[in-house]
């Protein structure tokens, strides 16, 4: 994909991106104020940004490493976190694979947003390389350049600023509570509450997010098999 390619898309791209650019500035703000607050230097949070570019993963990152939570704890969570990834990909294969030089980066730099840009474009534009590249490459620019003035701030900022800890918390509140409007389920929601609730009952530090990722994983498991059920029996009726 070449830059003469890629140059007359930036028009449609910018303005199909603008809402995700007030969103990602803010959120990444947020993302490079905490991570100086946590005691990380500027660089590390622009490095995440850029490299790892994960939005909620990187707010769940920097705040099990601060609480000293183990590597495996902190892989886990985040693919959790992050497994949805791989339905978007899926649903774009045929217009990623269509542009393999640029396929790699496309894989890397879709996110929630992106999808949901990309997903609703018109079919002429998502099988164009370059109206792909700069969606996603525009996006990602808001994300770091809103980690930057974060992380500026966060520098210039004497102490530290109370609160922040609480962001991953309300960062997920939101996600959670957009996912059950949208699939009217609330019941699945409240299973995941009542798992973190008894994990963080009976074990104490890190180890309680594992145990109630685990712990959720079989109370979903099981609601989903009867709620098959009732759907089979239903149809028998």
């Amino acid at each position: 994909m070449t830059k003469s390619a890629t140059a007359p898309a930036l028009p449609k791209a910018f303005k199909a991106s603008v809402p995700v650019l007030l969103g990602y500035l803010t959120i990444g703000f947020g993302f490079g104020l905490l991570a100086v607050n946590k005691g990380y230097p500027v660089w590390l949070a622009l490095f995440m940004s850029i490299f790892v570019f994960a939005g909620a993963a990187q707010y769940i990152g920097i705040s099990l490493f601060a609480a000293g939570a183990s590597l495996p704890e902190i892989v886990l969570v985040t693919l959790v976190a992050n497994i949805r990834h791989a339905a978007y990909g899926l649903s774009l294969i045929g217009s990623f694979g269509a542009h393999p030089r640029i396929k790699p980066y496309l894989i890397f730099a879709l996110t929630d947003e992106t999808y949901a840009l990309l997903s609703s474009s018109k079919p002429e534009e998502r099988a164009d390389g370059g109206f792909l590249l700069a969606v996603s490459a525009l996006n990602q620019l808001y994300w770091v350049a809103g980690t930057a003035l974060g992380a500026l701030a966060g520098s210039l900022i004497p102490g530290r600023v109370q609160g922040l800890d609480f962001a991953l918390n309300a960062l997920f509140i939101v996600l959670a509570l957009e996912q059950a409007m949208r699939l009217k389920k609330g019941l699945p929601f409240v299973i995941a509450g009542i798992s973190i609730f008894l994990a963080y009952r009976f074990m104490k530090g890190s180890g309680a997010i594992a145990l109630g990722l685990l712990i959720a994983t079989a109370g979903l498991a099981l609601y989903d098999s009867v709620r098959k059920k009732r759907i089979k029996g239903d149809g028998n009726a």
